[in-house]
């Protein structure tokens, strides 16, 4: 995993005192259960009301690459990042992990992650979908990820070479749509997704099935620049944690079927970190294998 390199960066002066400017930079793709332009909004204003609560104005900056936010964040440019789990796990080493936050979908801050097929295509398991379309909602990096490690697990190429084509879809619901209807082949989306499909239409759940499951993680993470002042770690632990209580607030979350944020325990990123260390490790047998089969290749002629 690339990471910008870490120093230590001057302090600014306004993390002498209790700063009046709160600059926070999210991942541009960040979420993926509902419309890019209706979260983007949405979220932008959340953001804003919550540092209103602490009586502070706020400055956001979207970022496409990670190297750019992690770099600002070293440097001390930004305060507060919100990013999927695997952008986080590359920044960790800059934030303070005793103050992590994650949006709740439902009931429980984890989700599991579904692969969808139509029960009439009749797909039992993996291999059967080699060759086939499949739909991914944008941004749902720890859903591909899954279903990476569950394909290389099964000797079977990466989701880039396995599927005949991958229809990137706004947000959840138009992936399912797209199964639904015979566009695609397979679905890549949240449980909580799956669910609120099936309450609006029960059809959906007699002509899809889930072929594979992930175990419950993370997706997303809300975290805080190691080196603001402490001040600011309290205010944040006293409002965030209780902004849907703010009905403005409130509505807004709904936009993206959330509920509310909650502070993590560092034990729940665990099934979110084997992932991603298994699919690093994956990775690195992908290499290592190559490697060997150019050498011998090489030697035979």
């Amino acid at each position: 995993m690339t990471t910008a390199a870490a120093y230590s960066a001057p302090l600014p002066e306004r993390y002498k005192d209790d700063p009046e400017i709160g600059y926070f930079g999210r991942m541009s793709k960040i979420l993926f259960d509902a419309n890019v332009t209706d979260t983007t909004i949405a979220t932008d204003m959340i953001i804003r009301n919550v540092f209103g609560m602490m009586d502070m104005k706020s400055e956001i900056k979207i970022y496409e690459d990670r190297n750019r936010l992690i770099r600002d964040l070293s440097e001390n440019r930004i305060d507060a990042v919100f990013t999927n789990v695997i952008d986080h796990f590359a920044l960790e080493h800059l934030i303070n992990s005793d103050y992590i936050y994650t949006l709740v979908y439902g009931l429980n801050p984890q989700q599991k992650v579904y692969l969808l097929t139509r029960k009439s295509q009749r797909i039992v398991k993996l291999e059967d979908l080699r060759g086939k379309k499949i739909s991914i909602p944008n941004g749902h990096y720890l859903g591909r990820l899954f279903l990476d490690v569950e394909l290389r697990k099964s000797g079977l190429p990466g989701v880039d070479r396995f599927f005949s084509g991958i229809e990137q879809t706004m947000d959840t619901n138009s992936a399912i749509v797209n199964l639904f209807f015979g566009n695609t082949d397979c679905a890549l989306v949240s449980d909580i997704a799956f669910e609120l499909a099936t309450e609006l239409n029960d059809q959906i759940s007699h002509e899809l099935e889930i072929l594979i499951a992930s175990k419950y993680m993370v997706p997303q993470i809300i975290a805080i620049n190691k080196n603001v002042p402490q001040s600011i770690f309290k205010k944040v632990d006293d409002f965030l944690v209780r902004a849907h209580e703010n009905r403005r607030i409130k509505h807004l979350l709904s936009l993206f079927r959330a509920r509310k944020f909650v502070k993590l325990e560092k034990g729940q990123l665990s099934e979110s970190r084997r992932l991603f260390d298994e699919y690093q490790t994956l990775q690195k047998q992908a290499r290592t294998n190559n490697s060997d089969h150019a050498a011998n290749t090489q030697s035979s002629r």
